[in-house]
């Protein structure tokens, strides 16, 4: 299998490349240098520039601008251009350029609780940006809604997340039934799932949460 990586160098990014490196062929859509393991193709991207994407039987889309914690509440506005034009315009284009490749499998990581009605700006435009991907009619489209991604990430975490995720992981235990998809879930286990469900594709739009880990 040929897959393309699109926001390889995130928390999910990597860890999902270095899942499907081992036995596939893998190409990492990167904005900068990284050090990928080395039998994955590395493709620079611009894009800001136009570009292509090349042929592949599957597209992971794990693009994600890094809002601060409170942003996800109530985002500043000198933060909601920057977070449209990473989360909506640039995943939108990626989608757009794969139809255009051929290819007819996606994955992309939203968030739990997206809708195009939320009153949340966060949640309201990954809910748009869903909603525009459903209508390019991909032969399957895998929307992943993890709830707050645990994991070690390039910069260390504030004091304000530490003390989020040490909160939200104790009361977690409080969360069951249809709440338990708010439960902070690690980035690799998603990753785990966006590999599996890749895979073994069912076709149409499909939607998963921490609950099908």
């Amino acid at each position: 299998m040929k897959y393309v990586v699109a926001g390889s160098t995130g928390l999910i990014g990597k860890s999902l490349i270095n899942i499907i490196s081992h036995d596939n062929d893998v190409i990492a859509l990167s904005r900068r240098d990284f050090n990928f393991p080395e039998n994955v193709q590395v493709n620079l991207l611009d894009f800001e520039n136009d570009y292509d994407l090349p042929q592949a039987d599957h597209l992971f889309i794990c693009l994600g601008f890094p809002v601060e914690l409170l942003d996800l509440v109530v985002m500043r506005k000198s933060v909601k251009q920057l977070f449209y034009k990473v989360d909506y315009d640039y995943v939108c284009q990626l989608a757009d350029k794969a139809l255009k490749a051929g290819i007819k499998n996606v994955t992309v990581v939203s968030a739990v609780g997206a809708s195009k009605n939320s009153i949340n700006y966060y949640l309201r435009v990954k809910g748009l940006m869903e909603e525009q991907l459903r209508s390019l009619n991909f032969e399957t489209l895998n929307i992943i809604r993890p709830s707050h991604l645990l994991g070690e990430r390039e910069k260390p975490i504030g004091h304000d997340v530490k003390l989020f995720e040490d909160l939200t992981n104790a009361t977690g235990k409080l969360l069951i039934g249809p709440l338990a998809k708010f439960k902070n879930v690690d980035a690799n286990e998603i990753a785990e799932l966006m590999c599996k469900k890749a895979r073994n594709p069912v076709k149409g739009v499909n939607y998963f949460t921490r609950m099908d880990v």
